[in-house]
């Protein structure tokens, strides 16, 4: 922000120059020469004025190019804004995906702890072996530490998500969660094309490189009026005094005006102006070249984070289904555990197999979330949800 407004300041003065400049001059002096002579006393006021009538549309051309530039730097801003938003719903939904992670391993953690105490009963009673329960044991205290590793993981992701908005580590952050229920809307997305073209239209990168090509040609013509010729206008009055006796009728005496008109014809300057005209050529298909590239490197991008959407949704669908079938299963054994019919190994087993898909499934929902969420950042839509808060 601060740099615009440097931008937006020449921009002004860039106009300014279009406008006369006025001077005025004060001076006295003293002097003597020799043994015999008098002390010498004189003054002069003056007031000049000069401005530029015609400078090969140099002065115009500078203006569009401040004017161009002025523009480059609110959309550089914009090109910052963009990155700044990546990052922040990065570590946003990686501190959602640790949250919702921590919700499950206290689901868990109860469940491991209704588990341990069925356990404790059964072997009191004689019918689970002591190896059963010290399993048990052992799986309780690896659920307590799974609980603990993920309140670090959450709270290390609410840290950098405080750093990432600036703010002090230690001031209460509120997660607002979006509602996910409908996440075959949030599929919906244009097709690849569409989303190619609408990226090039509005994406930061592109704007700034077609505005070079026009700060490029630009140059192009502030060079080429190092040929023409200069034609300035130029007004003065002055008046001045040598001796203090009769001041007044001095000043009136001496009042001159003088108004006048100039033209510079530039003849030869050793080829600067031809050689920097060559060179402002170059620069002018070079920042061509950079469009070219830039264009090239979005559609790629962009065409690569489209796959990945439909990528990371596949996925997710596919772990919501395995997680809903896991934890059917883990359900059913741990109702067979209850009635003494398998053993605390088949229990934990189908536990550690929910626990994995379950970890899968909450990674996926987050990272389809990211990459959707970044597909519209691209194509410079407002990232938007409809939130509820837990």
């Amino acid at each position: 922000k601060l740099s615009e407004k440097v931008s937006e300041y020449s921009y002004e003065q860039a106009k300014n120059n279009r406008k006369p400049q006025v001077s005025g001059s004060i001076s006295e002096s003293v002097s003597h020469s020799g043994r015999d002579s008098d002390v010498n006393i004189g003054g002069n006021i003056g007031v000049n004025a000069g401005i530029t009538l015609y400078q090969g549309r140099a002065i115009k051309n500078n203006i569009e190019k401040s004017r161009l530039e002025a523009g480059n730097a609110v959309v550089r801003t914009e090109q910052y804004d963009h990155n700044l938003i990546i990052k922040i719903l990065q570590y946003f939904l990686n501190a959602l995906s640790s949250e919702e992670m921590l919700r499950y391993q206290k689901v868990i953690i109860e469940t491991s702890e209704e588990q341990l105490r069925q356990g404790e009963e059964k072997y009191k009673v004689g019918t689970i072996l002591e190896s059963d329960y010290l399993i048990l044991q052992a799986q309780h205290a690896n659920d307590e530490c799974n609980l603990q590793s993920s309140q670090i993981n959450r709270d290390n992701a609410l840290l950098n998500l405080k750093l990432a908005l600036s703010m002090d580590p230690n001031a209460e952050l509120t997660l607002v969660y979006p509602d996910t229920t409908d996440m075959e809307a949030l599929a919906e997305m244009p097709s690849v094309e569409t989303a190619i073209q609408r990226t090039l239209d509005t994406y930061p990168d592109i704007i700034l490189a077609k505005s070079n090509i026009e700060v490029a040609k630009i140059n192009e013509e502030i060079t080429r009026a190092g040929r023409r010729p200069t034609i300035s206008a130029s007004a003065g009055m002055s008046t001045g005094h040598s001796k203090f006796n009769d001041f007044g009728n001095q000043l009136a005496d001496r009042f001159s005006q003088n108004l006048g008109v100039s033209m510079s014809i530039p003849i030869y300057d050793k080829g600067k102006t031809k050689t920097s005209l060559k060179m402002n050529e170059i620069q002018t298909k070079m920042a061509e070249v950079d469009l070219q590239e830039a264009e090239l490197k979005l559609r790629q991008t962009v065409a690569v984070e489209h796959a990945n959407v439909e990528l990371a949704y596949r996925q997710f669908k596919v772990n919501e289904k395995r997680t809903k079938a896991y934890k059917a299963v883990y359900d059913a054994y741990n109702m067979k555990f209850k009635y003494g019919t398998i053993t605390s190994v088949d229990l934990l087993q189908q536990q550690n197999n929910y626990i994995n898909y379950l970890t899968d499934y909450v990674r996926s929902k987050y990272s389809f979330i990211l990459e959707r969420k970044i597909l519209d950042v691209y194509m410079d839509y407002p990232i938007k949800y409809e939130a509820v808060r837990i």
